[in-house]
């Protein structure tokens, strides 16, 4: 059973992997945004899209897999074979639907329905490596996962830098440099996925299996957890799809910046819940303090990225882009945007957090029907806001669904689990935070980006250290 540490441990390899992936990511939009908004907006547009459909992919699976494996109820090679068969036949009926329903939409781009053709291989291959990946988050060998998916980043950004200054291929635009940006995605995902497999090896024999029994039984429990995940991710994307769709690429490219920030931080949600799946599913006695215990961490590590971006969007934005994706008296910007959105990070954390334990006490259903209302508000939001209020439309209903979603996963959480607050542990949080505002007001701090980042940052883990027994780390 792994400890508090062991989550710890797991959730910093991650969150430094993910600091590296940030990074690589963050060079790769830097370069691509400098095309102009239409152009960016399009490179956006074919991710996302695709997105919509990866999702089926997954159909909850890999958290299946985690489970499972740690409940050591299969064999893990049985249970790997068996989820990475289901999940290749599954990506390939999502990229194939991608594909075919983009060449059916008339406002978008030959660049984006060509790309999505391209970028369905590189999510083709990400979700291959996230299913074999399943066997080191059982293991707490996450960090494995992180190193490879950082070198698959860092040689993202390399190729794109070097297509776009001509170091690899004669410099070009337009469309010949859109797909040659894509296809740099997919050699970056080969590279990762080849990296996963050769650690999953390691642990388990990695070969195709097809046990009907546990496809069916798989497919049973996990179909009511996947279509949640589905609803899920459609309505925290569902905005840059209608953007796509109603305003054009343009507003994309400004929304995507933004959003690009945005989930940058979310994944770090998903990374910590994916930790403590492994306790939350091996032990019931320990579900309870491992939820608590998982709550209060999750603000701990929210609210400074709140804090910080809330403080710093204009800086954060041009630094990622360029003065093309600002406010202006009469448009609303990436800038803007981002600082209306930041606040999600906090619920999203603490609702990934729910989600991965309601899987655990078979809640799928019950989260099916919240992120359908979610969708279903987020949806009618859009459609009926957007056309009016335009971009400042779409940030605010992700922030409200987002609310309601945690409203509801809080109830059936307070159903299923028998946690108790601990006050102490909450003040400190709270205090740590409001110091660390105060401090950003200072003179000096509010105008140096990476001056803040740096004391802020020394501040903080200094605070967290000093009241790390209090804290429980």
């Amino acid at each position: 059973m792994p400890s508090n540490r062991n989550v710890i441990t797991n959730t910093f390899a991650q969150f430094g992997g993910k600091i590296g992936t940030v990074v690589a990511s963050f060079i790769v939009v830097k370069i691509v945004s400098s095309y102009g908004t239409e152009f960016y907006g399009d490179y956006v547009t074919a991710y996302e899209f695709l997105a919509f459909f990866g999702v089926f992919a997954d159909a909850g699976l890999f958290a299946i897999a985690v489970r499972d494996i740690s409940r050591k109820a299969q064999q893990p090679g049985f249970v790997l074979g068996n989820i990475l068969a289901m999940r290749l036949a599954l990506v390939l009926l999502a990229v194939l639907a991608a594909g075919f329903a983009t060449q059916l939409i008339p406002s978008y781009s030959e660049a984006v329905k060509t790309g999505i053709w391209i970028t369905g291989l590189s999510m083709g291959l990400t979700i291959i490596a996230g299913s074999l990946s399943a066997i080191l988050q059982a293991r707490m060998k996450i960090h494995l996962f992180s190193g490879s998916l950082v070198t698959g980043k860092i040689v993202l950004a390399t190729l794109v830098f070097a297509l776009s200054t001509g170091l690899l291929l004669p410099s070009t635009s337009g469309l010949d440099l859109f797909l040659r940006f894509l296809w740099a995605g997919v050699i970056s995902n080969l590279i990762f996925c080849t990296l996963i497999f050769f650690w999953a090896r390691r642990e388990v024999p990695v070969t195709l299996q097809f046990d009907q029994t546990y496809w069916r039984d798989t497919i049973r429990t996990s179909l009511p957890y996947g279509l949640a995940l589905v609803l899920q991710t459609l309505y925290l994307r569902a905005d840059l799809i209608i953007i796509s769709l109603l305003l054009g690429s343009a507003s994309v490219g400004i929304y995507g910046v933004s959003a690009r920030v945005l989930e940058s931080f979310l994944v770090l949600g998903v990374f910590f819940g994916q930790a403590l799946l492994p306790k939350l599913a091996g032990n019931e006695t320990e579900a309870d303090s491992t939820l608590q215990w998982g709550l209060e961490k999750a603000a701990l590590f929210a609210l400074p990225i709140i804090i910080g971006t809330m403080a710093f969007s204009a800086d954060i934005i041009e630094l990622l882009s360029s003065t093309e994706y600002l406010s202006t008296a009469t448009a609303i910007g990436s800038d803007r945007l981002l600082y209306i959105l930041v606040p999600t990070v906090l619920f999203a954390f603490i609702n990934q957090i729910f989600t991965f334990a309601l899987v655990s006490k078979n809640q799928q259903k019950k989260l099916l029907l919240i992120n359908a209302i979610a969708l279903a508000l987020n949806i009618t939001l859009n459609l009926y806001f957007i056309p009016q209020y335009g971009l400042l439309a779409a940030a605010v209903s992700t922030v409200i669904c987002e609310a309601l979603v945690f409203v509801f996963l809080f109830r059936l959480a307070r159903k299923n689990f028998t946690w108790t607050i601990q006050w102490a542990n909450w003040r400190l949080i709270i205090l740590a935070n409001f110091g660390l505002y105060l401090g950003l007001k200072l003179p000096y701090l509010n105008e140096n980006l990476l001056l803040a980042i740096a004391v802020s940052g020394i501040y903080y883990v200094s605070f967290i250290v000093f009241f790390k027994k209090q804290l429980q780390l």
